[in-house]
């Protein structure tokens, strides 16, 4: 009998293995992705791609950016928030009188918490007074709860 060593077959993977190891491959890799900074390796000085895309400095989102004057809505009780220069803020969310300030923070307005009169008006929607804050496209203000959530819209009042 010839005296040489017998072979194993070798068995394949099973998809259950090549799986793991996929998944133990990807575990590995992914920690490293998110610590991209996105600043060029070669000019570590340079700023990211986000960085590079905003070119305004705060006093251009100032003045690209003013709530001044009155954003109002056709609705019931016609709602409305009046932002004044120096920071104050009145209005109406159609049945209950709003007063309080707000400041302008990037392109985000905050509007300080406020009370209200809590009248009860049949048919009107008191969404405005959930008012947090606000961002404006062109002519239309959305306004947004605390949580961040678009509640309402108003429009630029044109004077």
């Amino acid at each position: 009998m010839p005296n040489h060593t017998m072979l194993r077959t070798l068995v394949p993977a099973k998809p259950a293995s090549r799986l793991a190891l996929g998944l133990a491959a990807l575990a590995f890799t992914l920690p490293l992705a998110a610590c991209d900074t996105g600043n060029d390796p070669r000019n570590p000085g340079s700023p990211s791609p986000t960085e590079s895309s905003e070119t305004a400095s705060p006093s251009d989102d100032a003045s690209r950016l003013d709530p001044t004057g009155k954003w109002t809505s056709p609705e019931k009780g016609d709602p409305f928030l009046e932002f004044a220069e120096d920071g104050s803020l009145e209005g109406s969310d159609g049945c209950n009188a709003i007063v309080t300030t707000w400041k302008l923070k990037g392109d985000e307005i905050t509007i300080d918490s406020f009370m209200s009169t809590q009248k009860a008006c049949a048919g009107v929607d008191t969404w405005l007074s959930k008012a947090s804050t606000a961002t404006i496209e062109g002519d239309v203000m959305k306004v947004k709860d605390s949580n961040g959530k678009v509640i309402g819209g108003l429009e630029k009042e044109d004077k």
